[in-house]
């Protein structure tokens, strides 16, 4: 038995016993978000417009996870929605940054693991550096916002009555939360990554000019920040969508009571 399997098999036993049958769609979600993965990596190495290969691979990735944490229709539709926003808004900031970083393709210090491999593979490393830093930030954007799509529809069942003002309130203090602890896991993650780069620089006595100029460096850097702007902007755009599903509620519920008085 390989060391994958076996991780696998006992990572699908703790989601069993403690998640029951979400941890069994969880499990089943992050099989699936693979698959997709791979068939967006061979679309792209077909020579298919990688750019168009990434939305509709992101939306998918975006509908599977959201979808696996088994939230009522409100909470998943909001959480889908901001997402969506979130997603197309970092290609527009990531088309002009990864252009004018120029941190795309292989650094110096892969050299020696690329010696004898041949570099000729026709794909744009450019569009191939944009498809990358956009995928490392979907996981954290959907966390983010089914977290606060959720909190919020807690907040509103549990005082159905609260006004629009103590909502946006209530949910903006929640909201703040979740983000501060989204971002710290973005940020360790960065961190465990970075930890071996971070040696190998020590070791080669870098110095700091080096460092910020390292494709290395600057395009983990540049993954890192994009995540975090997701993860910020998610919050206000998700409170956005709900207040403006809520005050479409509101106005509904009234129609209909004005309509059965008047009868």
């Amino acid at each position: 038995m390989s060391v994958t399997l076996m991780l696998s098999l006992i990572l699908l036993a703790l989601m069993i016993i403690i998640g029951g049958m979400k941890g069994i769609g969880a499990f089943v979600s992050l099989w699936i978000n693979f698959a997709i993965m791979v068939v967006m990596i061979m679309l792209i190495n077909f020579q298919f417009n990688a750019l168009a290969v990434l939305l509709v691979g992101g939306a998918f990735l975006l509908t599977v996870t959201i979808l696996s944490a088994g939230a009522d229709e409100r909470t998943t539709t909001i959480a889908l929605m901001a997402s969506f926003i979130v997603m197309f808004a970092l290609v527009i900031l990531i088309l002009p940054a990864e252009h004018l970083a120029m941190a795309q393709g292989f650094a110096e210090e892969n050299s020696e693991e690329l010696e004898g491999l041949s570099l000729g593979i026709n794909i744009n490393f450019v569009t191939l550096g944009i498809v990358a830093a956009l995928l490392a930030t979907l996981g954290a954007i959907a966390e983010a916002a089914i977290a606060i799509a959720a909190g919020i529809g807690e907040l509103l069942a549990d005082q159905p009555n609260m006004s629009l003002a103590s909502l946006a309130r209530s949910g903006q203090h929640l909201g703040q939360q979740i983000i501060g602890t989204a971002v710290n896991t973005v940020l360790f993650g960065f961190m465990a990554d970075f930890l071996s780069l971070a040696i190998w620089f020590g070791k080669l006595h870098y110095s700091l000019g080096e460092i910020v100029n390292a494709k290395l460096f600057t395009s983990s850097m540049l993954s890192l920040l994009y995540a975090i702007l997701g993860v910020i902007v998610i919050l206000p755009i998700t409170m956005a969508i709900f207040l403006w599903q809520q005050r479409r509620q509101l106005q509904t519920d009234m129609g209909t009571n004005h309509d059965y008085d008047g009868k």
